[in-house]
């Protein structure tokens, strides 16, 4: 049954990698046309290093990605390791998102100027999660930490006051 799982694993992986593959040609290759034969003349220092910036990161990142997700298939064909899961929350998915967001913006660039802006949305995000996950619950808790170690939930105060009516309603006999 394990090996049913790996299986499956590895063939999201491989398929996942395979888009990204053909995503990254076709997206570089339409940016890279478009821009040697209808736009050269708007093709500018900045302009081209923002590209060879962008790209250098999505492609590490899809390196990683590889690394990560590639399956190992033993001699006989059958899988030996089926690579971390591609499909998985976290960092994985971080890394597919700025992938695509690089890809929308490559895309879009090449009808607004402005479009380049929208990669703000990539720190923009990782400060939201590091204010919400570390900054504000470790240095703005808005609670004296010495009094209790945390607040009690509405089911945990719930619970309690259970346990307390119950041990009043205990009636011992004597045997």
């Amino acid at each position: 049954m394990a090996k049913q799982s790996d299986k499956k694993i590895a063939q999201e992986n491989l398929r996942y990698l395979r888009n990204l593959k053909q995503g990254f040609l076709t997206v570089n290759a339409i940016f890279i046309l478009y821009q040697a034969l209808y736009n050269y003349n708007t093709f500018t220092f900045w302009l081209a290093t923002g590209y060879l910036v962008t790209t250098g990161i999505s492609l590490f990142l899809w390196k990683q990605l590889v690394k990560y997700g590639s399956p190992r298939y033993s001699s006989d064909g059958s899988v030996i390791w089926p690579g971390e899961d591609l499909n998985s929350e976290g960092l994985t998915a971080y890394m597919f998102d700025i992938i695509y967001i690089t890809w929308f913006v490559h895309i879009t660039s090449m009808f607004f100027a402005w479009a380049w802006f929208i990669l703000l949305v990539i720190p923009g995000f990782a400060i939201y999660k590091i204010w919400t996950f570390f900054i504000k619950p470790n240095f703005f808790s808005g609670g004296n930490m010495a009094g209790s170690d945390f607040q009690k939930s509405k089911r945990q105060k719930k619970l309690e006051k259970r346990q307390q009516e119950g041990n009043a309603k205990i009636k011992y006999a004597k045997i």
